[in-house]
């Protein structure tokens, strides 16, 4: 009985782990990630990060919505078998949106096990979502750190998000 309930424990553990804990274990390869556009926006208080495809392209969409400067660090995208992580720190100015490119599905796709490899291989890819679509998905953790250096106290706010790589069935003929 205690062994049952030992082993019980031990998964439910192991299948409780986050997506920072996930990336922690991970290997990474280094990228920079480059700035592709910048623009004003309303301030509404709110940091706000999504990525997006278009194509086999992939973006990150950071919009700093307070008055402050926030410094961005530890961007990270990683797959089943490795990570990209984000070298050296990105300062997003108040007010505005700006878009980050950073590696692309295929880039992110060496970043898979064997088995999901076959899936960059076989499917066509669609897009990135922050939900499971019907059809063939692999899971796509993201993880992005932001500070306002500008304040006197140094308050650190981790971001993380499970995305899905969504995929189109081949039809077998």
């Amino acid at each position: 009985m205690i062994k049952a309930a030992g082993v019980i424990f031990i998964c439910f553990l192991t299948g409780c782990q986050s997506v920072g804990s996930k990336i922690a274990d991970l290997p990474s390869v280094g990228f920079d990630p480059v700035m592709s556009n910048k623009s004003e926006s309303y301030t509404d208080g709110k940091v706000t990060f999504l990525i997006e495809s278009s194509g086999t392209d992939v973006w990150l969409l950071a919009k700093n919505g307070t008055k402050e400067f926030i410094e961005l660090s530890d961007l990270n995208l990683a797959g089943s078998r490795c990570t990209y992580s984000s070298r050296g720190k990105l300062l997003l100015t108040p007010g505005s949106v700006s878009l980050f490119t950073v590696p692309t599905v295929g880039l992110l796709g060496l970043c898979y096990d064997n088995t999901d490899q076959l899936m960059f291989i076989n499917n066509a890819f669609t897009k990135i979502s922050q939900k499971s679509s019907d059809g063939p998905t692999l899971p796509l953790l993201f993880s992005i750190r932001y500070e306002f250096p500008g304040s006197g106290e140094t308050n650190t706010t981790l971001v993380t998000q499970s995305l899905s790589l969504a995929f189109l069935e081949q039809e077998q003929s």
